[in-house]
């Protein structure tokens, strides 16, 4: 488990929230945390943007706690996105 880093995050108005995406290379693991440091988040969702070695292990699944994200990859070294809603 390690903290990671977004190698960048893009932010664009939603109405009255906003949508915050931040891409990830390949190398995130289970139990690796992102600290987001994004106010008053309302939803979250993620998706892999490399290619699983195998079926079981194309879900990726975070958890959040204020406003870190711990992530399940399935599989180590994963890329992704994490998308974020916030009212920020």
């Amino acid at each position: 488990m390690a903290a990671i880093t977004p190698t960048g995050v893009l932010r664009e108005n939603a109405g009255s929230t906003t949508l915050h995406i931040a891409t990830f290379a390949a190398t995130a693991d289970d139990g690796d945390t992102w600290a987001s440091s994004i106010p008053h988040i309302l939803g979250y969702w993620a998706n892999g943007t490399d290619t699983p070695t195998a079926q079981a292990s194309t879900g990726i699944d975070l958890y959040l706690s204020g406003s870190t994200f711990t992530l399940t990859t399935g599989e180590a070294n994963r890329g992704l996105m994490i998308y974020v809603l916030s009212k920020s």
